[in-house]
């Protein structure tokens, strides 16, 4: 159903006149992806220890076409010394960075009711050296399921196309474990966030054009 009110929109845009062979789409699209994102700050101390993580799993398929599936998890952690001088913080004698990704999927309910991932990746340290990081975060949802529909027609001289976004957004907590260098980080984030986008994009290009696919950014 909701395909046929995208082809019938983009349907609606085609100037009168123009034949029945710009009445079919070149190709239909679907785009989904899911995302959790924290933040954790621990501190002990003077150290101050931060944590930063984004992780998602998208989906995407072209009608006709495979359907392909990726995920991404990113983390950064920051150790900063909270009793330096502000000029030794300024020239990066304050504190360190390790940094991690890795092609680990989030695991979510798609009510976004909750969510996961768990993995073990290979990322650097500040001065480039290689370390190994281990982590485990899991959101709860804790909020309202909020429902936002947006529709983006547009024309262009080759075509027309109608891009609609199904956005679902919830507010969760989301508790944080991180590993890494011999050290060891666990918090709660209750300001945590899971958001699902689902973009549907159709195209419709005139008479005798090819190669137009303004769903992926460029029309021509």
């Amino acid at each position: 159903m909701k395909r046929s009110l995208a082809v019938l929109a983009v349907l609606a845009l085609v100037p009168l006149g123009v034949g029945p062979a710009t009445a079919a789409p070149n190709i239909y699209h679907v785009i989904s992806s899911t995302h959790g994102g924290a933040y954790v700050a621990v501190e002990d101390g003077c150290e101050l220890t931060e944590v930063f993580l984004s992780s998602s799993t998208g989906m995407f398929a072209s009608q006709p076409g495979p359907v392909n599936k990726q995920g991404l998890t990113d983390v950064a952690v920051r150790i900063s010394d909270t009793c330096a001088e502000p000029a030794a913080a300024a020239g990066g004698g304050g504190g360190i960075m390790f940094e991690a990704r890795s092609m680990a999927e989030l695991v979510a309910d798609p009510r976004l009711r909750n969510a996961s991932v768990s993995t073990t990746m290979e990322g650097t340290d500040s001065d480039g050296n290689p370390v190994t990081m281990k982590l485990d975060a899991a959101w709860i949802g804790t909020g309202e399921l909020e429902h936002t529909v947006i529709s983006n027609p547009d024309h262009f001289p080759e075509g027309n196309v109608v891009a609609v976004d199904n956005n679902l957004r919830r507010d969760a907590v989301a508790d944080i474990s991180v590993k890494v260098a011999g050290r060891s980080v666990s918090g709660t984030d209750p300001a945590a966030s899971l958001e699902l986008v689902k973009a549907n994009c159709v195209e419709v290009a005139r008479p005798g054009v090819e190669g137009f696919f303004p769903c992926f950014g460029f029309p021509g």
